[in-house]
């Protein structure tokens, strides 16, 4: 089994978390996994959508946090890894993946199934449209680990829910309900937790058996549209602001809380 399944059927790929042992927390495979699968839902042409989901109780609960490989814990940063090249990608790790999601050029659906935090955050925010199992909960919690976001998550949330929406939730770093996403309009659409992908996956193929080329040219415009500011440059800003904080004790102090199960003491330092 892979941590990123992938199934392409009647014009639909679906590519599946699959970690649930974990909650589906992002590790390399699945990293390099989207990334592939992004780019072949724009190559193939037997794929017109792209369907992401997770599997078991969550869609992604972010980037996975242990005491061997919490960067902010261990006290790695960027200048203190081995090479050029490593230090390169690593700074553009995330950047890499949303761009890599805003160049698909099939519409991409996401069947956000369970808890959605962090990193998985932003993930779902790149996905065209979002349903919604009445079981997610979903929210950025940066902040609570002395972070800002990542992921694109600072740049997609104002333009879906409002600024003022959109300071609230990643100022407090909470987790919402589907109830409250679909109000604000984070959600399209709420099912049931044992019909949200089978639902997904039939609005996907109606989609599928649709004209190809209008689908790419509407997903294009669409996003077009949204870049009051150039999208690779705020990535690279929000990456940078990232990785200056993943140096703070404050973050350390967020990371060690978190495993240790107890409330973070911030220092602002």
């Amino acid at each position: 089994m892979s941590d990123l399944e992938i199934e392409i059927a009647d014009g639909v790929m679906t590519a599946t978390f699959n970690r649930p042992e974990k909650l589906n927390a992002l590790n390399n495979n699945i990293r390099i996994g989207l990334r592939n699968a992004l780019a072949e839902a724009s190559q193939n042409d037997e794929v017109k959508v792209l369907v992401l989901t997770g599997t078991g109780r969550a869609f992604c609960a972010g980037a996975e946090v242990t005491r061997e490989k919490s960067p902010a814990i261990n006290g790695s940063t960027t200048e203190e890894l081995r090479s050029r090249y490593d230090r390169m990608n690593i700074q553009a790790g995330s950047s890499e993946t949303v761009q890599a999601f805003a160049a698909c050029d099939v519409p991409i659906i996401g069947a956000i199934n369970g808890v959605t935090a962090g990193a998985g955050f932003g993930i779902a925010l790149c996905c065209d449209i979002r349903f919604f199992s009445e079981q997610t909960r979903i929210g950025s919690i940066f902040s609570k680990r002395g972070l800002a976001s990542d992921y694109g998550a600072a740049y997609w949330l104002p333009r879906l829910v409002g600024p003022a929406k959109a300071f609230e939730m990643l100022y407090s770093g909470d987790l919402i309900s589907a109830e409250e996403a679909l109000q604000i309009g984070l959600t399209n659409k709420i099912f049931p937790s044992e019909s949200l992908l089978s639902e997904t996956l039939s609005f996907a193929k109606n989609l599928a058996a649709g004209a190809p080329m209008a689908l790419t040219a509407i997903r294009r415009l669409v996003l077009e549209s949204t870049d009051t500011i150039e999208r690779n440059l705020f990535l690279d800003r929000e990456w940078s602001i990232q990785a200056q904080l993943l140096k703070s004790n404050d973050s350390k102090e967020g990371f060690q809380s978190f495993l240790d199960n107890r409330p973070p003491e911030f220092t602002g330092t």
